[in-house]
């Protein structure tokens, strides 16, 4: 049958007057081969990795390289395992495009014994550059912001044959340029100063899967990536002799692509690396023949003699990137169908990736969301009905991605709001990316109702913020907004907003900047409520025991030290209640100032409910408004933090209540005035009793400046008298 195949492609390719394929077939008694191109950059030996198809022998006479016109090549077979060879090939001499392996030839069969390839004697690829900036990397981020261009690329590639020999290759790389230089236009070394960028390149033959461990030994900051990921570092400045340990890194046998960067500044760099293989207890310098060869044969693809379909791509890796905070890692790739036909151009080919994505394109680009290897398949079918089909691992770890930094925030929604008020909330985006990277923007209202309101835009951040502004809506309507940013359906932020109003489920444990967060991270929008019937069971009962009493304060005794023989309010308090309380506590708030990272008149909202639970109380006395007359401008706002601070206490924290308003300060009576109504006006809506300092001190007007100290935001003797007992009168009911 394959002898009646053969036939038949020969007739159908000498009928129809089309060429004979690229490189034509010269041995007729190996049925499969690799056609590929050798890479203007080789010098020595190329790596080919070939299918290993059915029982294909795998030994010196099972392959056989050849050029165009026949002439062969030497190889050498390198390692075996599974469905993969890899060969060694000697680079030929002459300048043809294309060359051939070919394979699979029966034991039967005359066979010709190929030329042994020989040892790479040079399967180092290296390369510098100069590096921006001052001083040595301390890490191998800080390496890769440096670069000028990515990592990978060899400028002004060599070849040698060991680590040990990059300075005899810079010292005869200085000398042939000061050859070259004319007299009286010396230009100068351009090694002998400024930091600079060794890269190395090589392919490393792993003869056993296991455990390995890398080690470099380097004048300044040096880095061992295998396959993409880091294998050892040793960043910052110091000087060579000492070898530096990686961490163990699992290997499968085979040939893994080794990277090493080295970035010194001076002359000649200084650089030895070693692994430990598996099986031994000290590591050994690297060093032929573990390293194989430093260049990779390019666009190879597969073919069989008894077909006209020979399928075929080439998978290059564009770009990768990521953003800043997110692990996913974003690998463009671009596939080259190279497929050849021997009777007809016309095919139509489909894609499949390796992920889950699919494409029905000639020639796709696709994007992959990790770093990692992907088995990437092309079928084709062409006119007559021929089909054909290939896989190909595509490595997306062998190339390093660029980092974005992208913000996103919802700005202009305020931590607390009454159930009238409208909120119309923006999202806020800010960053440099390219033109083709687009982030999907999503976001939903979740109403009290039942129904929803989503909505949804894609946006290119620029480095000028852009916002998205969101419909306008009354907090009473909400119940939750929920936003998300994504890109290629990988979340990069968002978050959950839930808006609370009494009775309150959720109590803020955190504050950052002007915003509430819940003990799980959902962020928080306080409504407090309008009307007194959820809280009046709340309200201390006159004639019973009040259990014990914690006052939390800002404004009657923290600002300053009680002078001697002076009797605090809480003192008083507990001695005109002697025997209507078990106990009265005393919590100063702490100052706003301790907390640089958050809006400080939003503290009350921790601070508070974790002090009446640190001291377990059943009544709580807040004298709060001293720091907000002095550092909040709106009265508005303070009012609505009050009425949200008393819903919170009353129904999450179940504890009774007394509001205290703050006294006339000489300074700022005014001023005082209007805190103390917005207080006087949330305590009566909602039936919770009030100290009224403010009037009490105001009706002695004559006598004012005796219930200050000279300091006029501290109470003297007298004022903390009067405090204590219009406090007591509260929550007795007088």
């Amino acid at each position: 049958m394959q002898k009646f195949l053969i036939i038949l492609i020969s007739v159908l390719l000498a009928g129809s007057g089309e060429a004979i394929p690229t490189v034509a077939w010269r041995f007729s008694a190996y049925p499969f081969r690799t056609v590929f191109r050798v890479p203007d950059a080789a010098r020595t030996n190329i790596m080919l990795k070939v299918n290993r198809v059915g029982n294909m022998p795998v030994t010196r006479n099972g392959f056989l390289a050849c050029s165009p016109d026949g002439t062969p090549l030497p190889l050498r077979v390198l390692h075996m395992e599974g469905d993969e060879v890899v060969l060694a090939l000697e680079a030929p001499r002459s300048g043809a495009p294309n060359y051939a392996v070919y394979y699979g030839a029966s034991p039967a069969n005359e066979l010709v014994v190929p030329l042994e390839a020989a040892v790479d004697p040079e399967p180092l690829a290296f390369g510098f550059m100069s590096l921006p900036g001052k001083g040595i990397p301390s890490s191998w981020e800080r390496l890769r912001h440096m670069l000028k261009s990515p990592p990978g690329q060899i400028r002004t590639p060599y070849r040698m044959s060991g680590f040990d020999g990059i300075g005899k290759e810079m010292d005869r790389i200085e000398s042939e340029k000061a050859e070259k230089e004319t007299k009286g236009k010396k230009e100068g070394s351009r090694f002998k100063s400024g930091m600079k960028l060794a890269l190395i390149r090589s392919f490393l033959l792993c003869h056993r899967e296991g455990t390995y461990q890398f080690a470099v030994n380097c004048k300044d900051a040096g880095f061992v990536v295998v396959d993409g990921e880091l294998a050892a570092t040793w960043p910052g400045e110091h000087l060579p002799g000492t070898w530096q340990l990686g961490a163990p890194v699992a290997l499968k046998a085979g040939v893994h692509r080794l990277e090493v960067f080295n970035a010194f500044d001076g002359a000649q760099p200084n650089l030895r690396v070693g692994w430990l293989p598996p099986g031994r207890k000290e590591f050994v310098p690297l060093a032929v023949p573990d390293l194989i060869a430093s260049c990779e044969a390019m666009e190879a693809r597969a073919e069989r003699m008894d077909r006209t379909l020979q399928p075929g791509f080439l998978a290059t890796l564009v770009q990768a990137y990521s953003f800043r905070g997110d692990a996913d890692v974003f690998v463009t790739v671009k596939f080259n169908n190279t497929t050849e036909n021997w009777i007809t151009p016309e095919m139509v080919s489909r894609w499949q990736f390796g992920d889950g994505a699919q494409s029905d394109e000639q020639n796709p680009s696709h994007i992959y969301k990790t770093a990692d290897v992907f088995k990437a398949s092309l079928e084709v079918r062409d006119a007559l009905g021929f089909v054909a089909s290939c896989s190909e691992s595509v490595d997306c770890r062998q190339i390093q991605p660029e980092e974005y930094a992208v913000s996103f925030d919802m700005v202009g929604l305020p931590a607390l709001c009454f159930g009238r008020d409208q909120v119309a909330p923006s999202l806020r985006i800010q960053g440099v990316v390219p033109n083709d990277v687009v982030l999907d923007v999503s976001w939903e209202y979740h109403l009290r109702s039942g129904a929803s309101q989503q909505n949804h835009q894609e946006i290119t951040p620029k480095s000028q913020a852009q916002f998205i502004q969101l419909a306008p809506v009354a907090a009473s309507e909400v119940e939750s907004l929920n936003w998300s940013i994504s890109h290629r359906k990988s979340r990069l932020g968002g978050e959950l907003i839930k808006f609370v109003r009494p009775p309150f489920d959720t109590l803020p444990s955190r504050l950052e900047g002007d915003r509430l967060y819940a003990a799980g991270g959902t962020r928080l929008v306080l409504v407090p409520g309008s009307g007194v019937s959820e809280l009046r069971r709340t309200v201390p009962v006159p004639g019973k025991s009040f259990g014990r009493l914690v006052c939390v304060d800002d404004s009657l005794a923290v600002i300053g030290l009680i002078k001697p023989g002076y009797e605090p309010f809480d003192r008083i308090l507990a001695r005109l209640l002697a025997g209507r309380v078990d106990e009265v506590r005393y919590a100063a708030l702490p100052e706003w100032t301790q907390f640089s990272e958050s809006y400080g008149s939003l503290r009350k909202f921790v601070d508070v409910p974790a002090a009446l639970e640190r001291e377990r109380a059943d009544v709580a006395i807040l004298t709060i408004g001293l720091k907000d007359i002095l550092e909040v401008k709106d009265v508005d706002e303070f009012e609505r933090q009050v009425a949200a601070l008393s819903d919170m206490v009353a129904t999450l924290l179940n504890i009774k209540l007394v509001w205290v308003t703050p006294p006339p300060y000489p300074s700022a009576p005014e001023r005082s005035r209007v805190f103390a109504a917005a207080i006087r006006r949330v305590a009566d809506a909602r039936g919770i009793p009030v100290a009224d300092l403010f009037t009490a001190f105001s009706c002695v007007s004559d006598s004012r400046h005796v219930f200050f100290q000279e300091n006029s935001l501290m109470l003297s003797e007298q004022g903390h008298r009067l405090a204590g007992q219009q406090i007591a009168r509260a929550l007795v009911g007088e």
